[in-house]
């Protein structure tokens, strides 16, 4: 079988799905992957048959460069004549979804997060929700990594001819491997890991993290992850003034997961399901992070593999962190011991990877 994967980010692809490509190929599928150049470009063009670049950009709406996209991909599924589509996010879905439509391909559709575009009921909503009513009810399958999302877009009048739970990406457990808990004789390290970007609960965690360290000196809180477009200033701030310990953009995580005492995921971004809070789990570290936001909530049992809050607030955000240094270095090593056992009974990402060669084994 051809298959052609389309994806909007090339480290995004890799990181989550390298294992998935491998499997197809050395199930002896022949895999193509059309992604942006950039960093894990070579990384993916390694592992694949074949990598194309394609003009896709993960951010903004920008109609002419979107009929350009929609244009590029049609032209290719013109050219490769691929047995199967495997897309990832929501311009490779709906772009990419429409092309094979057209042109009377099985695609298989991930929805990795909704992103913004379902946040308010404007103009950009209701396009984006008539786009994915066009290629909704023609798809192979639909993977959602979190019931929200399916929720979300049925109560926008969008059905699925066959949508499919599945959790998340799955976590690499011989990567993310579980490490023994830290000695605390040096301090409480907290870690938090993502893009740098008010969703994502930095400025609630920057204002909780300065009431605490006043009350706990021994603690520490550790941030990875890019700025996006306007962070760096107020990040280098949080830096110098001691609230944050910032170490850029890590590829490396799983290192400073190894030294952390528990993850800390204040986030409020609408997302598929949090890859850092599964790889926190998965090497036995506690995870604190929001109950009210799909993607998040699945991650942890609340008091038994992590600690939840309400998303968007500070107070509930400092208790969190106040119950978890409440705890012993035994409950909490306890506490990152579940979190494992979790990971393996309910994350593993071979469960993903059944599940996609499931439905490739239901096209003719």
């Amino acid at each position: 079988m051809r298959i052609l994967i389309l994806a909007h980010h090339a480290e995004g692809l890799y990181l989550p799905r390298r294992e998935l490509m491998m499997q197809l190929k050395d199930a002896g599928h022949e895999v193509i992957a059309s992604i942006p150049t950039g960093k894990c470009y070579d990384k993916v063009a390694e592992i694949v048959d074949t990598v194309i670049p394609s003009p896709v950009k993960r951010r903004g709406m920008n109609p002419i460069e979107d009929i350009r996209l929609l244009h590029f991909y049609y032209k290719l599924l013109k050219k490769l004549n691929p047995d199967c589509i495997l897309s990832y996010a929501i311009k490779p879905n709906l772009y990419g979804g429409m092309a094979a439509k057209v042109c009377h391909i099985p695609y298989i559709m991930n929805v990795t997060g909704l992103g913004t575009a379902f946040n308010k009921d404007n103009l950009l909503c209701k396009l984006v929700s008539t786009m994915y009513k066009w290629v909704a009810g023609y798809e192979q399958c639909i993977f959602f990594q979190n019931i929200g999302n399916l929720r979300i877009l049925e109560s926008n009048g969008i059905h699925w001819k066959n949508p499919v739970l599945i959790p998340g990406s799955g976590v690499n457990l011989q990567l993310h491997s579980y490490e023994k808990y830290p000695a605390e004789t040096d301090g409480i390290r907290f870690l938090f890991v993502s893009r740098i970007l008010r969703e994502k609960g930095i400025y609630e965690l920057a204002e909780a993290a300065h009431n605490i360290k006043k009350e706990y000196p021994n603690v520490e809180f550790h941030v990875l992850g890019k700025c996006e477009a306007g962070y760096e200033e107020v990040m280098n701030k949080w830096h110098k003034e001691g609230i944050f310990i910032y170490h850029g953009h890590q590829t490396d995580v799983h290192g400073f997961l190894k030294n952390s005492h528990a993850l800390i995921h204040p986030s409020y971004y609408p997302e598929g399901m949090s890859n850092v809070c599964l790889e926190a789990a998965a090497t036995g570290r506690p995870v604190l992070t929001t109950n009210d936001i799909y993607g998040c909530k699945e991650t942890f049992d609340n008091h038994i593999t992590g600690i939840g809050f309400p998303s968007r607030n500070t107070p509930a955000l400092e208790n969190a962190i106040r119950e978890f240094l409440s705890l012993s270095s035994i409950e909490r090593d306890k506490m990152g011991k579940m979190g494992r056992r979790k990971m393996e009974k309910e994350f593993d990402r071979q469960i993903v990877i059944n599940a996609y060669f499931k439905e490739l084994a239901k096209i003719k």
